[in-house]
């Protein structure tokens, strides 16, 4: 079992149309963004420009939750809104137009992954899963398998566990939390 603090610190940063986007992790470590060859990418991104186009490419489902300020945006022409850190799906060929600056959580999960759990969560969890991830909202000590790490606001605690491991999650405080 592989088990990878990224700090905030470390991701790396590109432009995007609307904005930065900040790269915590792509899965398979190979694979390209550009090139849509991955199974999973955890992201952050700022939305400095009204309107921005999210970008769109097929076989992807993408779960979004607004780290800083609420979002107003258009899917596919019709007008939603979401507060502030709560946490909604869409897939990435919907046509989205966001009408609000701020920052986000970006999970980009690939069609053939199923069955997958990504919520906001504060619970403990128990899990065989191959892939765990936890971001954190804020100031966050995670317990896994009895092993404590220590999250900043905006870190992400990302676990591969390819022998499918039993594995136990005992998060301090509130975060983004995903499995598959």
């Amino acid at each position: 079992m592989e088990i990878r603090l990224i700090r905030k610190e470390e991701v790396l940063t590109s432009q995007w149309a609307g904005g930065k986007t900040n790269e915590y992790i792509i899965y398979p470590s190979k694979a390209k963004y550009a090139d849509r060859d991955f199974l999973f990418r955890i992201s952050s991104a700022t939305i400095e420009a009204i309107p921005s186009d999210f970008t769109q490419f097929t076989g992807y489902k993408r779960y979004l939750a607004m780290l800083e300020g609420d979002i107003r945006l258009y899917k596919n022409g019709k007008e939603e809104c979401y507060d502030n850190q709560i946490l909604f799906s869409f897939e990435s060929s919907d046509d989205i137009t966001s009408y609000s600056f701020g920052k986000d959580f970006n999970l980009m999960l690939n069609h053939s992954i199923k069955n997958e759990t990504v919520q906001l969560s504060s619970d403990t969890v128990n899990t065989q899963s191959g892939h765990i991830f936890v971001f954190a909202l804020g100031d966050n000590t995670v317990t896994i398998n009895e092993n404590n790490y220590n999250l900043k606001q905006y870190d992400c605690l990302v676990i591969i566990n390819k022998e499918l491991d039993y594995v136990s999650i005992i998060l301090d405080k509130e975060a983004i939390l995903g499995y598959w």
